[in-house]
């Protein structure tokens, strides 16, 4: 018995750690968007509907995790259930929602996922599900793009502020570049280049 438990323990920790190892990889690639799309199995354009915590067992452990369901507004690449006739997207990504501030508790050293707000429009390029079902934007923030601004005038921006988008892009027109490397584009640009590159 205990010998199964001690197994248990360290086939947790070895999950825990290869989770760790690929995600830190993601954080430290700065990935172009010409490499994001082809790297995501999902790209689309869509609202937050709800977000909710549960957990996931792997190795004999329980693993916090945080499930977004998302309305599917612009479909670039993959496949969607269909929900009373709309498209939906769930993502279930490691973390907890809040960090547990206090000192007598143990919290896993989990890396910082983006966190998505209920109501928020994002364009999202996500990555194909693990063996237990867990997905992230790809390249962590780097895939995940806030939309904001009057509809026709939107902008979006990743958690990366959008630097290195077009790092070793050929032929990318310098209207659609911002002057700076980084910083919010006009969604439709945007948008228009994800599609040349699916197709």
């Amino acid at each position: 018995m205990h010998r199964r438990k001690l197994l248990s323990c360290l086939l947790a920790v070895l999950a825990l750690s290869l989770i760790g190892m690929q995600a830190q990889a993601a954080t430290v690639q700065q990935l172009n968007l010409a490499q994001m799309v082809s790297r995501a199995e999902r790209i689309f354009r869509g609202t937050v509907l709800t977000i909710h915590e549960g957990k996931i067992d792997a190795g004999g452990a329980e693993l916090p995790t945080v499930t977004y369901r998302i309305r599917v507004d612009e479909a670039f690449k993959g496949t969607y259930q269909d929900v009373k006739g709309m498209q939906i997207a769930e993502i279930t990504m490691l973390g907890k929602l809040k960090t547990n501030q206090t000192a007598n508790t143990r919290s896993l050293p989990l890396i910082d996922l983006p966190k998505l707000q209920v109501g928020q429009d994002y364009l999202l390029l996500t990555t194909q599900p693990s063996a237990i079902g867990l997905s992230t934007p790809v390249g962590l923030g780097q895939g995940a793009f806030r939309v904001t601004g009057k509809a026709g005038q939107e902008l979006a921006v990743n958690e990366n502020h959008n630097l290195g988008l077009f790092k070793n892009m050929g032929g990318i027109s310098s209207g659609v570049v911002p002057q700076n490397g980084g910083g919010p584009l006009p969604y439709t640009a945007l948008a228009a280049l994800i599609q040349d590159l699916v197709d």
